[in-house]
């Protein structure tokens, strides 16, 4: 019997004006109210991922790394994350990222699944082992996501899934009719970069969008809003 599609909630905190970058946000309410639904994976597009620091070297790229330790938690934000903590998931066919030891010292993961094609170059598959880190074929050229998110449920166990990417991701999981909830908070800010990330990019025209229902709303006391809306196909 084939798995159920994981549940998937695209979050983030976002501008007035719909950005997620390029105004000052609360890092803390962002974990706070992410981390309370206690998703099994947290799925992160390649390029959101790269804030996790720079490339290794070609050296130390080469060389094989020891056990992962996390990081400890900055002050504040240590209660807000419960074991077993949620799998990392990020997309990655072309073989972009290469900061894997400042990913694996992120201490709001637990396991770190990198999703690949068939045509992802073997060399990137070996240095992802030498990382210690799984990786899950889905797609030949670019990954299929209904069908990564229909392996990470069969194959990984994984019910939920809650997005913390940027407006391409989040566009092609809309586009693709994976999206069950979308949560955000409105900061009052308007974002100082015209050319930031916004929280959806559609890859192209939609026909049918489905329609929204809110099932959540709520004024924070900074004047911020929680906002939670159902896709109803």
């Amino acid at each position: 019997m084939a798995a159920e599609r994981p549940h998937l909630t695209i979050y983030n905190e976002i501008s007035l004006d719909g950005k997620v970058t390029g105004f000052d946000g609360d890092g803390i309410r962002y974990y706070a109210r992410g981390f309370r639904w206690r998703s099994d994976a947290i799925l992160m597009g390649s390029i959101t991922a790269q804030a996790f620091g720079p490339n290794e070297s070609s050296a130390e790229q080469r060389a094989d790394l020891p056990p992962r330790e996390p990081a400890g938690f900055p002050p504040g934000f240590a209660e807000l994350v419960h074991d077993p903590r949620p799998a990392l998931v990020i997309p990655d066919s072309g073989g972009r990222l290469r900061n894997w030891t400042y990913a694996r010292a992120q201490p709001w993961y637990g396991r770190i699944i990198v999703l690949v094609g068939e045509r992802t170059p073997r060399e990137y598959l070996d240095h992802l082992d030498r990382r210690g880190i799984e990786h899950l074929t889905a797609g030949r050229e670019r990954v299929d996501l209904s069908l990564a998110l229909h392996q990470l449920g069969l194959l990984q166990g994984v019910r939920s899934i809650r997005t913390d990417s940027g407006g391409a991701l989040n566009g092609a999981l809309l586009a693709a009719g994976l999206v069950d909830r979308i949560a955000v908070v409105i900061a009052p800010r308007i974002g100082s970069d015209p050319e930031a990330q916004t929280l959806i990019r559609l890859p192209g025209p939609v026909a049918d969008a489905p329609p929204l229902r809110l099932v959540e709303s709520e004024l924070l006391d900074d004047g911020a809003l929680w906002l939670v809306y159902d896709l109803r196909s």
